[in-house]
Formats: structure tokens, sequence, C-alpha cells
């Protein structure tokens, strides 16, 4: 089924954008490699019989890199990784054999924004700010809402609003705001 068929079935069904831009100046982990795209080949490098001319680019980022997903084989613990898989072994062959990101299936689901600057009456949580699970109920109050298993809970903090600014945004100094121990659960 088609992306347009299927939102047709599911009728009234909304989609946004949860990325952000992947540019030169984005925030980037400093274990990570920054993004990197340079023209290779420029319109008029080489030119076809019929006057036709092609740019093209080359990228290089790490997997780590802008709006993203980690897999469970991006952290380990004493050498394993999630369910005691040996972390060392799942890498062998410069990919991993298990846990990467191609293992996780393509989720469509009903999304439940939890809007916590809302609640607290600000535009964005602090540095370091933790989100409770007193907080999370008390949004879904305030808001009339309900996450049900199945759905995916988004949880606002507003610090996106510092995406311009890597050095916050990034939160090496005095952290960024985000779930507790409790909300995970």
């Amino acid at each position: 089924m088609s992306v347009d068929g299927l939102l047709s079935a599911l009728g009234g069904t909304r989609i946004f954008d949860l990325a952000q831009p992947i540019e030169a100046k984005m925030p980037v982990s400093p274990n990570h490699p920054g993004f990197k795209m340079a023209l290779q080949r420029r319109h008029g490098d080489m030119v076809r019989a019929d006057g036709g001319s092609a740019a093209n680019e080359m990228m290089m980022l790490g997997g780590h890199t802008g709006t993203h997903i980690d897999a469970l084989c991006h952290v380990s613990h004493c050498g394993k990784l999630h369910g005691g898989v040996d972390a060392y072994e799942a890498q062998k062959g410069g990919r991993f054999q298990s846990h990467g990101v191609e293992h996780i299936p393509i989720t469509v689901a009903r999304g439940v924004l939890f809007d916590i600057p809302a609640l607290r009456g600000v535009d964005c949580l602090g540095a370091g700010e933790a989100i409770t699970a007193g907080d999370l109920d008390a949004a879904a109050r305030l808001q009339g809402i309900e996450c049900r298993e199945g759905d995916v809970a988004l949880v606002r903090s507003g610090w996106t609003k510092h995406w311009g600014d890597p050095e916050r945004f990034l939160g090496h100094a005095d952290g960024v705001p985000g779930p507790d121990e409790s909300a995970a659960a």
C-alpha cells in the first residue's frame, strides 16, 4: 500500500516531521564525526553529447548525527549489548550483525504529545531539568490526553529552540532537559 493509500485508510491522520536540518553547523557530539558535504562533480565538469550535465555530492556523517534513532547496538555495558548479546561478536565484519537500526521495524502509530513547558508555563525547560512521571501524568490531565499501549509518547521539552547553538544544545556543561527514570518507566 502506498503512503497516500495508508493515510487515506486511516482518515484524518496528520504527519509531523520531527527532523532537524542536516547542515555543517548542526550540533554533533564530540564523540562522533560531524557532517561534511562537498560537490565531487560540478555542472560542466562532464557534459553529455545532448548538452546534459549533472552535479553530485559526497557526504560524510556519523550514524549519530542529526535527528536519529539510537539502535540497541549503540551502547554496551561490560561488553554486552541489550539482552546479553556480546558486543565484540555483534560487530565482527565491520557492521553490526544484530541490534542495528535496520532491525527496528517501520513504526506507524498514534503519537501522543506531552507538552511539559506548557504544563510549567514556560517556553523551554532549563538545562538539566528532569521530566518526571508526575509531570507526564499532570500534562495528560491538563491536555485531556491518554497514552495507550502501542502509542508513541512524544515528550516536549522545548530544547530544540537551542538547535542553532550547538554548545548549548549538546549540554556538556549544564546538561539538557529530559525524562528521568520514573518518566521512562
